[in-house]
């Protein structure tokens, strides 16, 4: 099975999840950090002000009005109170005209000005004095801060997920390793466990699990091996030695001719259950790599019209017809080939179309020039009952497109074995109400 590309790899996770977190603690802490240094910032102005508007308190008299000059783009109001009503000595032009003078002494903001408010304790000068300034510096003085900090905690985000992702790279070089080792790995080479590295932590601990695990799969694989192997071969010869029996006594000239077509039967189920038994014997040496070929020159014509004239009795059963195609402009119908071998592929493609084709059409056999070079394409055409048929899986062992197929779904799976032993190439398509197997063969081993 092909592993799709990753979209979120480790490394990847590990940055983001470091970077989200530590985004909460930075925002957390800097807000805390902001808003202590916004209220000091705001005391000291506060009192900055207090201060000021006292010092201007100190040299104003009401009795006779005696004002000092303030500040540049600072306001004041002196008044002092009468018989419990304000009086108003002074007041500077501007929008403190339109401030109401407070009830209580200290720091007021209002209409975007800070308001200082100071009353004299001299008896003799009850006078009272209203110090307005503008809280636009505060202000961005606290913009000033607040962006500052923003910005230092989006730089050490960035420089935090940087670090986060480069540390997540060698930390994770081992299971790196790991994963290009069990790409190493399959089938065939079970025993080929993952080295472990005496680290004494959890990635220790996983490549001893999928090694045990590794290890059980391959014998669990091996007594299946072992299973089709010996059964393969327990059934060889008590099926040779009914084959035997039955041509010797379908040789013998009393047999009634009810007797003689049974027995005739009986001898094509016998072969059809000696290639069965062979297909899994066959399939044992195929998952344990111990096949041999044993090559030689071969002609495709000849191989392929005895195969179609062996099974006309299965073409009639369902009436179909057979149309064999050998193109003139092919340079040869000669290929190097396991003449054992290649009738099993042939076979299972000529039973495959039969098995599905429509009764009353044609199965097509074309063998012509292949858009390989130096390889020869057969190909079987048949009719089948659908549009198209899903192929994606039909190479696949033991797969059955309905749990009530007929078969044990390793047909086409020895086909494509077979051809890929031959160094040659084999598809399958379907459309248009048709199924077609294409299998490409070496001209030469």
């Amino acid at each position: 099975m092909k592993i799709g590309k990753r979209q979120f790899g480790i490394k990847l996770k590990i940055t983001v999840a470091f970077s989200l977190i530590f985004i909460l603690l930075s925002l957390s802490f800097n807000l805390y950090c902001y808003r202590k240094i916004r209220m000091l910032m705001i005391s000291d102005n506060d009192a900055y002000l207090i201060a000021r508007a006292e010092t201007l308190l100190d040299k104003t008299e009401v009795l006779p009005a005696i004002i000092p000059l303030p500040d540049n783009n600072t306001s004041i109001r002196v008044l002092y109170h009468s018989a419990g009503k304000p009086i108003v000595v002074f007041q500077s032009p501007g929008i403190i005209k339109n401030i109401r003078t407070p009830t209580k002494t200290g720091v007021t903001d209002t209409l975007g000005m800070r308001v200082a408010y100071v009353v004299s304790s001299n008896e003799d000068n009850p006078a009272e004095l209203m110090l307005v300034r503008s809280a636009d510096h505060l202000d961005s003085n606290l913009r000033y801060l607040l962006l500052l900090l923003f910005a230092c905690s989006l730089l050490s985000v960035l420089l935090a997920g940087l670090i986060a992702y480069i540390l997540s790279f060698y930390l994770l070089q081992p299971v790196q390793r790991i994963i290009n080792a069990a790409k190493l790995i399959n089938a065939h080479k079970l025993r080929d466990v993952i080295p472990v590295k005496k680290t004494n932590d959890e990635l220790q601990e996983l490549t001893e699990t999928i090694n045990m695990m590794l290890v059980r799969i391959d014998e669990s694989l091996q007594q299946q091996q072992n299973f089709f192997a010996s059964a393969s071969h327990e059934l060889k010869t008590p099926l040779a030695i009914m084959r035997a029996e039955i041509e010797v006594q379908l040789s013998k000239p009393e047999l009634t001719p009810a007797l003689s077509n049974l027995m005739k039967s009986q001898l094509a189920e016998i072969n059809r259950l000696q290639q069965v038994v062979q297909e899994f014997l066959l399939v044992s040496q195929l998952k344990s790599s111990g096949i041999t070929l044993h090559k030689q020159q071969i002609d495709l014509s000849l191989v392929i019209l005895r195969l179609f004239n062996r099974l006309q009795p299965f073409l009639q059963q369902k009436s179909l017809k057979s149309k064999i195609d050998f193109d003139q402009d092919a340079e040869t119908f000669l290929i190097v080939a396991d003449d054992d071998k290649l009738n099993i592929l042939l076979m299972n493609l000529v039973e495959n179309a039969i098995k599905y084709a429509v009764p009353g059409t044609t199965i097509n056999c074309s063998v012509q020039q292949s858009m390989f070079k130096d390889h020869i394409a057969i190909i079987f055409k048949n009719t089948i009952i659908e549009e198209s048929f899903p192929t994606e899986n039909l190479q696949n062992a033991f797969h059955r497109e309905a749990i009530d197929s007929n078969g044990a779904g390793i047909g086409l799976w020895l086909v494509k074995e077979i051809t890929h032993l031959h160094h040659g190439n084999f598809r399958v398509e379907s459309s248009n109400f048709a199924f077609e197997a294409i299998v490409d063969l070496p001209i030469s081993a």
